[in-house]
């Protein structure tokens, strides 16, 4: 179990961790539209949300969500809560793939919609994914010995998932500047505390944290 448990953390680890890169080729010249979006919404999403080209995360999402997959199917006979988590993976993987084809594919009004809802999307589904890990690893070590822990650990994931929703809006609003790298500090130190709570609880169970 805790090797399935530690595949969770570092796929959780690299989900908290954003830094993206320019590649690619530049995107089709996206013209604003007259009617149904303000322009300054527009704006936002052009220059926050899409950019001039696509962006590649150099610690990849894509391989937290394979890792957090692989150590959920490892735990789903221990707790129902895991098949949640691997229902939603596909979308958000899903969704991580697409969202920077996006401008190739679409204009106007429907790429302004489809980007800004993707990109809000994605970050609703990754704390759903997480919820359902948690809760489902707690699920299986919870005992008297470990309900410290288990209390400090959802605390932990209550403000890392809290941090994460507030750098979707910095994104939306700042875009990826200096402020939203300072706060993206803030998500894995966060994020740190919680998974070192994760582990904590595996001494409520010794002979299960071995296996």
């Amino acid at each position: 179990m805790k090797k399935s448990i530690l595949l969770i953390a570092l796929g959780i680890l690299l989900l908290a961790v954003d830094i993206r890169i320019p590649a690619g080729e530049a995107y089709p010249e996206i013209h604003e539209v007259e009617e149904g979006l303000g322009e300054e919404l527009q704006k936002r999403i052009i220059n926050h949300f899409i950019g001039e080209k696509p962006g590649i995360d150099i610690v990849s999402d894509l391989a937290g969500y394979i890792l957090v997959f692989i150590g959920a199917v490892l735990l789903a006979a221990k707790s129902r809560k895991m098949y949640f988590a691997l229902i939603f993976i596909p979308v958000a993987v899903y969704l991580y793939v697409t969202i920077p084809m996006m401008p190739y594919n679409y204009e106007g009004r429907e790429l302004f919609l489809k980007t800004a809802g993707s990109n809000f999307m994605i970050v609703f589904f990754e704390i759903l994914i997480e919820f359902f890990v948690i809760h489902g690893i707690i699920a299986i070590t919870d005992c008297i010995q470990n309900k410290w822990q288990n209390n400090e650990l959802l605390l932990g994931w209550i403000a890392a998932m809290f941090s994460k929703g507030i750098l979707a809006g910095i994104n939306f609003f700042y875009g990826r500047g200096i402020l939203y790298y300072a706060y993206s500090i803030v998500l894995i130190g966060l994020t740190l505390f919680y998974l070192s709570r994760l582990f904590a609880t595996l001494k409520g169970k010794p002979a299960e944290a071995d296996t």
